[in-house]
C-alpha cells in the first residue's frame, strides 16, 4: 500500500481517525484541520477555475460552428481535418524462443527481441554466447 493510500485508509473511518489522533491534543487536531480547509479551499478554486475555462472554451466553439454554419463551411474547407491524425503505433514482432536451463530443462518463452528476458534464459545466452535470435522457434508479427 502507498502513501497515499494508507492515508485514505486511516482517514476514511472515524474510528480509525480516533485512534490516529487520540494522542494529539485538540488545539493541535484544530491547526491540522484548519490547514487541511485551506488546502480544500485551494483546491475547490483550482476546480471552479478549471471548470470556468472549460466553459469558456466550449461557448468559443459553439460560436466557431455557428460561424462556419452560417458562411456554410466545414473544418476541411479550412484545411484542416475533421478527424484527428491516427497515432502511430510501434510494430513489434513476437517470437517464440527455445533455451535450455541449468536443470537441463528446454523451455519455451514468447516474447520479443528487446526488453528484459527470464532469468534462466539470460543465463543461457550468457553462457552460450548466442544471441536471442538465435533461439527463435517461431514468429508472430503483432499489429
Amino acid at each position: 500500500m502507498n502513501m497515499f493510500e494508507e492515508i485514505m485508509h486511516r482517514l476514511s473511518s472515524k474510528t480509525r481517525m480516533r485512534g490516529l489522533f487520540k494522542d494529539v491534543h485538540f488545539e493541535d487536531l484544530e491547526r491540522i484541520i484548519d490547514r487541511m480547509n485551506g488546502l480544500l479551499d485551494e483546491k475547490r478554486a483550482a476546480y471552479e477555475a478549471d471548470q470556468a475555462k472549460n466553459k469558456q472554451k466550449e461557448e468559443s466553439i459553439e460560436q466557431i460552428r455557428k460561424m462556419l454554419e452560417e458562411k456554410g463551411l466545414s473544418l476541411s474547407d479550412l484545411g484542416g481535418s475533421e478527424e484527428a491524425a491516427p497515432k502511430k503505433r510501434r510494430n513489434v514482432s513476437k517470437y517464440t524462443f527455445e533455451y535450455v536451463t541449468k536443470a537441463g530443462d528446454t523451455v519455451q518463452w514468447y516474447g520479443s527481441t528487446t526488453g528484459r528476458l527470464p532469468k534462466d534464459f539470460q543465463a543461457y545466452l550468457d553462457e552460450t554466447g548466442k544471441k536471442r535470435l538465435d533461439c527463435v522457434v517461431d514468429q508472430e508479427s503483432e499489429d
